[in-house]
């Protein structure tokens, strides 16, 4: 899937979402620049940590996502624009060795094989300098595995001009696979009564654990922390979120 019919919603459903803007900016704080951010789509992290003066590089795929940030960016206000790349995660190339590089919500959960997460990983990691930090938000894969499959939800409501847009999902699990096939609908209903529909079809991989500190050993990561929301509370199989931290492993070591 790409980001295209979901784009113009992306903003709209998410200017609510401010939950994890804390946690982002605190790490910022204490690790510094330049920074990394995978999956930066329309900027919802990216231009918090650039107006606070941060020099940050966002990497995405989708050119529909990079196009509503780039119009954003037009005004000007920022003393130093971040750098945008339409790239995929397992193959961009920069010259800068960033301090800290962030997967906020979900990204690391786009990759649908341990190939591509691997590939991905270590082509992080060649962008960070040693003793850098990588820090990825996810699902708590537990927690996920254990709710009931449900069929068609309503998620959320907004406002799109004039049109209420309604917002239903429906999951089917693939454990086996470690797969989350999502369908969400959005349906935007004119005064009239009147509903445009559009369907945007979405595969996300769960990652537990364990398996979590063996891929990010594999490429060059300690795992150092795994928090259960954004408050760094502690992970447990209750949590909602599996936040995780991992540094990048020296080269003497």
């Amino acid at each position: 899937m790409t980001y295209a019919s979901l784009a113009r919603y992306y903003d709209l459903e998410n200017a609510a979402f401010t939950e994890d803007l804390d946690l982002w900016i605190e790490l910022a704080e204490e690790h510094g620049d330049p920074i990394l951010e995978l999956g930066c789509g329309t900027g919802r992290v990216l231009l918090p940590l650039a107006q606070r003066g941060y020099a940050v590089t966002g990497v995405d795929n989708s050119p529909d996502m990079l196009a509503r940030l780039r119009d954003k960016l037009k005004s000007g206000r920022l003393k130093t624009a971040p750098i945008l790349l339409e790239a995929n995660l397992a193959t961009f190339a920069v010259e800068t060795r960033f301090a800290l590089a962030l997967m906020p919500f979900n990204t690391f959960m786009h990759l649908l094989s341990l190939e591509a997460q691997l590939a991905a990983l270590t082509n992080i990691r060649r962008h960070l300098r040693p003793g850098a930090t990588l820090a990825l938000d996810v699902i708590n894969p537990a927690e996920a595995y254990a709710a009931p499959e449900a069929g068609l939800a309503l998620e959320r409501s907004f406002a799109d001009g004039d049109r209420a847009v309604q917002v239903f999902s429906s999951l089917h699990l693939d454990r086996a696979a470690q797969l989350g096939h999502i369908t969400w609908l959005y349906d935007s209903v004119g005064e009239a009564g009147s509903v445009q529909r559009t369907s945007v079809p979405l595969t996300m991989r769960y990652t537990f654990p364990g398996e979590m500190r063996l891929l990010l050993e594999r490429c060059g990561f300690n795992l150092t922390h795994l928090y259960g929301d954004y408050d760094r509370s502690p992970f447990g199989d209750d949590s909602a979120r599996m936040i995780v931290l991992a540094k990048a492993i020296t080269d003497n070591q």
